[in-house]
């Protein structure tokens, strides 16, 4: 079986994953193709790579597409990632919700992880709503709702289970959250506890795909999921996830990603150590404003003055010539 991958045939399976997922390959990741499909080739009997191109056009075997996609999808992710974002989620966002749903305008939070990889994401999000609700009983179990979605089969079938050990369970989990949030199973695993794991729902999202199906969202994070994709597709993204958004929601990056120029619709807000996007009702209506101003009137029309309308010839008025012209007669012959 080969063990390197010949340089026709790495371009053949980046325009593969670019055509179905809409990841890029850069041009010195060929080191990661062989070291993610050595195994699934193995398994499946197929002798180079050129026999790998073959059975992706087919997928035969069955499911082999499947299986190059999932590995090929990057599923690096820890806990609390970054810090700070999770910290405003619990002193800024989730204390202002509270309120909106004490007053009674609002009912519902709703949270979209985009590219959750296996859960880690969106169960820290689920785990901090638990802790902030113990001061703020207005945020009931019922009033969030986060959706998970990614495009690894492995990864979501690992997230749903919500079962961690070794590394997995160590990156990023702070002081305390292991009591409070997971409870111990077989060969050192440690699950999380029922009332998170109800916080999330997980299922199979494709970016390229409409994101209507999904609903609206308070808040959305796509965090390291758009340094993998071409500038257009990042644009694109970008600009669905803007229509994704309720009035005023807020769009998160990775901390090393920055919004694209060419995105509009939205305001950079910083809070501390970090930045987020807001969906700009300001900007949308400016655009709107400006759109609508661009457009050229129409010139008026001179509309011409009716024509006068003739004398009207009335049988009166006829009568009273043919009067006056039998008196001129009358008086010549009297003469």
């Amino acid at each position: 079986m080969a063990t390197t991958i010949g340089a026709r045939e790495f371009d053949r399976l980046r325009e593969f994953l670019e055509r179905e997922t809409s990841i890029s390959l850069g041009d010195d990741k060929a080191y990661l193709v062989e070291t993610r499909l050595s195994e699934i080739m193995s398994a499946h009997g197929i002798g180079d790579y050129g026999a790998l191109l073959v059975a992706l056009q087919g997928d035969r075997p069955r499911g082999v597409r499947d299986l190059v996609i999932d590995a090929m999808t990057t599923n690096e992710t820890l806990w609390f990632r970054d810090g700070a974002p999770f910290e405003l989620f619990r002193d800024h966002f989730l204390p202002a919700w509270a309120g909106e749903i004490a007053a009674g305008t609002r009912q519902k939070i709703r949270i979209w992880s985009a590219a959750c990889s296996s859960g880690q994401e969106p169960y820290s999000l689920a785990m901090t709503y638990n802790d902030v609700a113990r001061r703020f009983p207005a945020l009931r179990p019922e009033c969030l709702e986060i959706v998970a979605t990614d495009l690894s089969d492995s990864a979501l079938a690992s997230a749903r289970s919500g079962s961690y050990g070794g590394l997995a369970l160590q990156r990023g989990l702070p002081d305390g959250c292991l009591e409070r949030h997971f409870t111990p199973a077989a060969d050192g695993r440690y699950v999380v506890r029922r009332e998170v794991r109800d916080r999330v729902s997980f299922r199979k999202f494709n970016l390229r795909d409409s994101f209507i199906t999904l609903g609206s969202f308070d808040m959305v994070l796509a965090r390291y999921v758009l340094i993998y994709f071409q500038d257009e597709f990042k644009r694109e993204v970008l600009r669905k996830a803007h229509g994704a958004l309720e009035r005023g929601g807020a769009l998160f990056l990775g901390s090393s990603e920055s919004l694209p120029a060419a995105v509009p619709g939205f305001a950079m807000v910083r809070r501390g150590r970090v930045t987020w996007y807001q969906k700009s009702e300001v900007v949308a209506r400016r655009l709107t404003v400006d759109a609508a101003s661009s457009v050229p009137k129409p010139t008026p029309v001179p509309v011409a003055a009716a024509p006068a309308a003739p004398k009207s010839t009335t049988p009166d008025s006829d009568m009273a010539v043919l009067l006056k012209k039998l008196q001129d007669l009358n008086a010549l012959h009297s003469k």
